[in-house]
């Protein structure tokens, strides 16, 4: 079974290098379906509302209610992801890490296609979001079974695609979070000691979430320097709690603006990304 290559960054193409990821956008969803989370307006003369495109006439109102406009949740056309990345491309970006899960519509055959069209590098990520996307059987799964999948879908690539998993995650949690998504985490914990990808986890919607989380990966064995927690800026509001989450070595991700805590926490930007 081919394994991680050491110090080498997986993308849906194969491995490369730390130093020519370059410009990296660390968290996109270039593909994704997102309508597990849909719930129609209650108001009657909003419902129509949830069945319409995006479109500037609707955009106000999308942004105020942007759970319930299905158009708003989904990002299924492949040649709309392409052009839109090659934008990223065209002011200088190299490499994409795209973390949409397992039961969010993830697709590693597109990723390969766009990464060939584009010659971007792009990361995708392995596991599972929060509790209301699991799969109805989610139930009946163990830590075991669930790592095993993972450590598959980095080591040999995503059923019989052979496209490789770079990244465990987005792995997803509520507030407070459930049995199912602390297995799930656990897993993934199994899965980075046996292979040493990177991890990354959404917190539950409470300031105390990410620190918990950060406290049962350290438990479970886990690197929290190759550990990534997102949503930091929707998540924690205190500077002070940003700064004492950094120093248990994760990397934050999202709403961290403050020059000198970037500096504090970015020693070295391909780090993140490479296996041990």
């Amino acid at each position: 079974m081919p394994r991680p290559l050491g110090g080498q960054v997986q993308t849906v193409l194969g491995a490369v290098a730390p130093d020519a990821i370059g410009v990296t956008l660390p968290h996109e969803h270039l593909l994704i379906d997102f309508k597990v989370m849909f719930a129609e307006p209650p108001a009657a003369s909003d419902k129509g509302r949830a069945w319409e495109p995006v479109s500037l006439a609707n955009l106000g109102w999308v942004r105020q209610n942007f759970n319930s406009n299905l158009d708003n949740l989904r990002l299924v056309d492949e040649q709309v992801a392409q052009d839109e990345i090659l934008l990223f491309k065209m002011a200088g970006g190299h490499t994409v890490v795209d973390p949409t899960p397992r039961t969010l519509g993830r697709d590693p055959y597109a990723l390969a296609r766009i990464a060939r069209a584009t010659g971007l590098n792009l990361v995708m990520g392995a596991g599972y979001y929060v509790d209301a996307s699991h799969p109805a059987d989610m139930n009946r799964r163990t830590v075991d079974e669930l790592a095993r999948e993972m450590i598959a879908d980095v080591t040999s690539g995503v059923g019989d695609s052979g496209v490789r998993s770079g990244l465990l995650g987005e792995i997803g949690t509520t507030y407070p979070w459930t049995e199912n998504e602390r297995k799930v985490l656990r897993a993934a914990v199994s899965a980075q000691r046996e292979t040493g990808a990177p991890l990354m986890i959404h917190p539950g919607r409470h300031p105390d979430m990410p620190m918990q989380l950060a406290e049962f990966v350290r438990k479970e064995g886990g690197d929290l320097r190759r550990t990534i927690m997102c949503h930091i800026c929707r998540t924690i509001a205190d500077m002070r709690a940003v700064i004492d989450l950094a120093q248990t070595g994760l990397w934050l991700g999202k709403g961290v603006d403050d020059a000198g805590l970037r500096r504090l926490l970015v020693e070295n930007p391909a780090r993140a990304f490479a296996f041990a």
